[in-house]
Parts: structure tokens; C-alpha cells; sequence
């Protein structure tokens, strides 16, 4: 690659790494033991990712508290410009210089690691959470957005309406996130059941899935979806099929006399 290629790109670099400097800034990222929020982040979702524990990192990041919480918000909205996507692609191709970019993706997997270390502490923020579910472009934020949601636990009940919303989503990803998170947070049976049900004929069998084991968890409670549950055994029939198996495991334990009727095991 011709020199002054490189002496372009070494200078696009310099300006993308102000411009982060400038939003980390603006952010006042929060520090502990003399690291940085992000940092934090970053460790305990290398090992959250890699299967080992990270309970000194979930320390730190409880310890900071809801001051992550701007920053978590702000990680989980992430978008990359056209123009950090190609010097990134750049950056990993070449030898001369080691960059550590984290892409909007990866930041997102930080913010989540940041809810899942809060827990109820980042229930302030489920207005916000259930703005960027409802309304932001990316199924990638929505469906972040709604992980969050379901971490945060039943404080996140109040997001019910937008994750009811989230369940008609026109991305299959988003959909199956909104059913699971539901099943989390388990919002008034009355208002989620018929969202659930409908949730059965989901063209996406993982989202079949989730809807029949979220009303397995209502108990009784689900009974209005008994017929569509006979209705989804007799559409799968296959008994190798999850969507059998999970329709036939949540109408056992809603109506265990229909369940004997139709053959449940």
C-alpha cells in the first residue's frame, strides 16, 4: 500500500480516537480502583462470554452503581458510522499498529454484561429501555434493550406494553428476545396470555418455543390457551420437534386432564 495511504488512514485513525476520547468525555465514565467503566466492562464480558467467573468485575461495576447507568445507555444505542466500519476493517488487516476498537456490537455486549451485574439497581432506567425497544431502527438495540429488560427482573413489569408490542415485531430476533423476557418478568396473565398465544403461530419455531414455554410458567392461569395449545401439538406432530415438546410440557401443567386426553407423556 502506498505511503501516503497509509499516513491518510494513520491520520483518519487519530481523528476517530479524538472523537472517542470526546464521547468518553462527555459521558464523565465513572472510574474504580483506578480503571474506567468501559474497562470493567470489557473484562467481565471477555469471561462472562468465555464461561469463567467474573464476580471482581461484577463487584466493580455494582460498586459503581446506577453512575453506569448513563453509560450502559448510551453503549446499548451504539452505532458505527460507514466510516469506523471501513478504518476497523482496515486496522485488523494490517501489522504496523495494534488498535483496540470495539465495534457497536461488542459495546452492546458490554452494556448488557452492565445490566446483568445491576440487576433491579438499573430499574430507573426502564423508560428508557423501553423507548429504545419501541422505537429505535436497529433490531440489534431492540433486542439489547429487551435483554436488559429481562435482567432487571420484575421491576420490569411496567415495561409489559412495549414488550407486548416487541412480540410483533417485524424481526424474528427481537421477537424471540420480547417472548423470553416475559417469561422473566411474568406481567398479568389476563394481558400477556393472548400476546403468548398468539406467539404459537409465530412462523419461527424459536419463537414458538419461547411463547409455549412462557405459558407453561403462568400454571392455570393460562387456561384460555388450552385450544390453541391442542391446535399447536396437532400442527407439530413430530415428536422430535421443541415446539411439540414445549406446547405438550405447558399444557400439562395448565390442564393436566387435557393434556392426558391428547397423549401428553
Amino acid at each position: 500500500m502506498p505511503k501516503r495511504v497509509y499516513i491518510a488512514l494513520a491520520f483518519l485513525l487519530v481523528v476517530l480516537a479524538g472523537v472517542i476520547g470526546w464521547q468518553v468525555l462527555r459521558l464523565r465514565e465513572p472510574v474504580y480502583q483506578g480503571r474506567r467503566l468501559s474497562v470493567w466492562l470489557e473484562m467481565a464480558t471477555r469471561q462472562r462470554m468465555s464461561g469463567n467467573p467474573y464476580d471482581r468485575e461484577v463487584e466493580a461495576i455494582r460498586h459503581i452503581g446506577t453512575n453506569a447507568l448513563p453509560v450502559l445507555i448510551a453503549m446499548l444505542r451504539a452505532h458505527d458510522m460507514r466510516l469506523k466500519q471501513v478504518i476497523m476493517t482496515w486496522a485488523q488487516k494490517q501489522k504496523l499498529v495494534h488498535f483496540n476498537f470495539r465495534s457497536a456490537d461488542q459495546r452492546r455486549e458490554d452494556a448488557f454484561t452492565g445490566y446483568v451485574a445491576l440487576g433491579s439497581l438499573a430499574s430507573v432506567q426502564i423508560p428508557n429501555l423501553m423507548d429504545c425497544l419501541t422505537n429505535d431502527p436497529s433490531p440489534n438495540v431492540r433486542m439489547a434493550a429487551a435483554s436488559a429488560l429481562g435482567q432487571i427482573g420484575p421491576d420490569a413489569r411496567v415495561a409489559a406494553p412495549a414488550l407486548f408490542r416487541a412480540a410483533k415485531d417485524t424481526n424474528e430476533t427481537v421477537r424471540i428476545h420480547a417472548y423470553w423476557v416475559l417469561g422473566q418478568i411474568l406481567p398479568g396473565a389476563q394481558l400477556a396470555v393472548p400476546v403468548l398465544v398468539a406467539g404459537l403461530a409465530d412462523p419461527y419455531q424459536a419463537a414458538r418455543d419461547q411463547a409455549a414455554l412462557v405459558l407453561g410458567k403462568y400454571g392455570p392461569e393460562a387456561r384460555a390457551a388450552v385450544p390453541a395449545l391442542l391446535r399447536t401439538l396437532t400442527t407439530n406432530r413430530y415428536a422430535f420437534l421443541t415446539t411439540n415438546r414445549y406446547a405438550g410440557s405447558a399444557l400439562k401443567k395448565i390442564d393436566p386432564e387435557a393434556a392426558a386426553k391428547a397423549g401428553v407423556e
